[in-house]
């Protein structure tokens, strides 16, 4: 266990988060099986995996066993719930609390606690949804909110534990956080924290079922419109083709170059978070598969679920690194296929044509943030495979400049352009126009602030949103000036359908006697 009381309490005295570690040797447990154990879609919870493209899966996977404070915005302002530290802001714009208390708790501290730790241990973690870029950008109103959700969500983590795949061990990490802010109460702190990492271990060992689940194939083996056609869609084909058209006049108009225009398909379910998480990795593992758990300021539960194949932006070590994918295409059924179908996409004009602009795009954020001369395009176009679709990828990086933070980096590329648009800001009011709902989750981030200054933030998408018995999948299309509506259409169902499968496949699931 480390640090040592000692170290502890001299550490104490620059830092209100310090993480103390024990690391076991747990190889016969899953992450899923921590998950069960220590966090079991309790709100404030999380589990965080990632599998890189040809179904590698990552080194570590993290669970987030207990919150103490979640940090949320409704209408713009903050609200926290729990026991947040004191002398936190409590009121005010939610983005500009945020930056306040990772101000405020923000710390080197990790550095010095041990080495070869993983690369998120304490911070905040959850979702900004899409409704942020209200905080940002001067917009209207915009169309009726029908899920009525936060508008972000970012728990403040007590405890988690780090599944080791290469070496078969799990860190559990218990934080502890100076709440009062007072010199006072060292000695304490660490007991706690001690206490909290016994209660952890005491249920890695505990008699938890980790059931066996028949998975009927029937929504495995459908067709990406049959699956389509089990939800209900605010707009149908013919209400978002009409979108498209007006987002092709729109391009005519030099209004913008590009759009980016979306569409939900909601299902009844009683299925839970961890039911549609199980299929979702199974059906489309993916480089960001996560698992969130929230309450409501009024108390109600929801989940975000979610295996995006796309960060928006990382930070570590003051470099930062963003990753636009634009131009997709169905895999095939054979590797043959799949090579064909990658050289129709690279050499695709339309497709092409796209993707340098939100390369453009990318450029033009990171240069908001970065220190002149520092970014580049790492990497241009390439085509990778995912699980069920082809897209083309680019890198593009640079080094955060000076009197910079991560919250500013990340709000200089908010939201990605490969959901919005180019022009952005005019591409953002014509969705609001156009669009007959708000986005909600959908859209945004998900992902960390690390204590130490380090932050990965996923887009949002081929997710699922549960909420009060339904299930909410949300897919868009880019519009440029030769897109054909109705194969814009048919993106927007294939983008859907591994999700949707996920909820249809865990709504009918059996535990095995």
């Amino acid at each position: 266990m480390h640090p040592s009381r000692e170290r502890f309490l001299a550490l104490a005295g620059e830092a209100r988060v310090i993480p103390v570690i024990r690391t076991v040797l747990a190889d016969g447990l899953t992450p899923l099986a921590l998950y069960r154990r220590l966090a079991d879609d309790r709100p404030g919870t999380f589990l965080m995996e990632s599998a890189a493209p040809g179904g590698v899966w990552s080194r570590y996977s993290f669970i987030g066993a207990g919150s103490v404070a979640t940090l949320t915005a409704v209408g713009q302002q903050a609200h926290w719930q729990g026991t947040p530290p004191a002398g936190l802001p409590a009121e005010g714009d939610a983005l500009e609390v945020l930056e306040q208390t990772l101000a405020a708790l923000g710390t080197g501290v990790r550095s010095r606690v041990g080495d070869g730790l993983p690369h998120f241990l304490s911070g905040l973690t959850g979702f900004l949804g899409w409704d942020v870029i209200r905080h940002l950008e001067h917009l209207l109103d915009g169309p009726e909110d029908h899920l009525g959700l936060p508008e972000l969500a970012m728990n403040l983590v007590t405890d988690l534990a780090v599944h080791d795949a290469a070496e078969g061990t799990i860190t559990l990490v218990a934080n502890a956080i100076n709440v009062n802010g007072l010199a006072t109460g060292a000695d304490a702190a660490y007991d706690d924290a001690v206490a909290r990492l016994e209660a952890m271990s005491a249920k890695l060992s505990a008699g938890v079922d980790d059931p066996v689940t028949a998975v009927p194939d029937r929504w495995l083996t459908a067709t990406a419109e049959q699956v389509a056609a089990e939800a209900e869609d605010r707009w149908g084909d013919d209400g978002f083709t009409d979108a498209v058209a007006k987002a092709k006049e729109a391009i005519v108009d030099g209004e913008v170059f590009q759009a980016v225009v979306s569409r939900r398909f909601s299902v009844d379910t009683q299925a839970d978070g961890l039911a549609v998480y199980r299929v979702l990795r199974m059906v489309n593992p993916s480089p960001y598969m996560y698992l969130f758990t929230f309450e409501t300021p009024e108390g109600e539960p929801y989940q975000i679920v979610g295996s995006s194949p796309e960060a928006l932006v990382t930070v570590q070590d003051r470099h930062v690194v963003t990753h636009p994918i634009a131009g997709s295409r169905r895999r095939g059924r054979t590797a043959e296929d799949d090579a064909l179908l990658s050289k129709e996409l690279a050499e695709d004009e339309k497709e092409r044509a796209e993707h340098v602009m939100l390369v453009d795009l990318s450029r033009n954020d990171l240069s908001r943030v970065c220190t002149p001369g520092t970014v580049n395009v790492s990497q241009f176009m390439q085509v990778e495979a995912f699980s069920h679709i082809l897209h083309l990828v680019s890198h593009v990086e640079g080094d955060v400049a000076a009197g910079r933070s991560s919250l500013d980096v990340l709000k200089s590329a908010f939201p990605a352009g490969t959901l919005s648009g180019a022009p952005k800001p005019r591409a953002l009011r014509l969705l609001d126009r156009w669009e007959p709902t708000r986005r909600g989750p959908y859209g945004g981030v998900v992902g960390y602030f690390d204590l130490a200054g380090s932050m990965d933030m996923a887009i949002n998408i081929r997710s699922v949103t549960l909420h009060r018995g339904q299930a909410h999948v949300q897919a868009g299309a880019g519009i440029v000036a030769d897109s054909v509506p109705q194969s814009e259409a048919d993106e927007t169902v294939t983008k859907a359908t591994a999700p949707l499968r996920a909820v249809l496949t865990a709504s009918e699931m059996e535990e095995l006697a």
